[in-house]
């Protein structure tokens, strides 16, 4: 593919608006489209994840796509359901740091154990936009900018599971 192609590409993804299902298969493809969905977000985020999937997420282009939408917007909210939290902590995992640096914006929960059989992974954009890996361990995945029905469907698990969890210990940061 040649750039022009590729900025040709990227220029049609826009959220609330494209809504054409786009398959995607290896992390790097997952990393750069969802670093192009979430740079859109005006309000929120809410990821459902295994281990918070490093090669997807614990990078400083998603951080900082992160931060923007929380800086830019003080009534952003990005809640973060994780299944494994144990990797996240000891690897020190990008988003538990930014996590304890914005607390009123990014909050993360630790799956509650009647959800933790959940095989799929996914993250939802201001309700409409959709990253969606049905099985967490592998990176085929369905990318969609504007799936408002699948974004009901997920948001609506998501908000189940999350009133069922607890924060995570582990990333509050202690002040001594």
């Amino acid at each position: 593919m040649d750039d022009e192609s590729e900025v040709a590409e990227i220029i049609e993804h826009r959220l609330g608006v494209s809504g054409d299902d786009i398959q995607v298969d290896t992390s790097e493809e997952n990393h750069r489209l969802i670093l192009e969905l979430v740079s859109q977000v005006s309000q929120t985020i809410d990821i459902f994840t295994r281990d918070m999937a490093s090669r997807i997420y614990d990078n400083s282009e998603f951080i900082s796509a992160l931060r923007d939408l929380v800086v830019r917007n003080d009534k952003s909210k990005v809640r973060i359901l994780v299944i494994d939290p144990d990797k996240s902590i000891k690897h020190g995992h990008r988003i538990v740091e930014l996590a304890r640096r914005l607390t009123s914006s990014i909050e993360i929960r630790h799956v509650h154990v009647d959800y933790r059989a959940d095989s799929q992974s996914y993250l939802i954009a201001d309700g409409r936009g959709i990253l969606h890996r049905k099985l967490a361990t592998r990176y085929e995945a369905i990318i969609n900018f504007n799936n408002p029905l699948l974004g009901r469907e997920l948001l609506n698990h998501f908000n189940e599971v999350w009133e069922h969890s607890q924060p995570v210990l582990d990333f509050k940061r202690l002040h001594i």
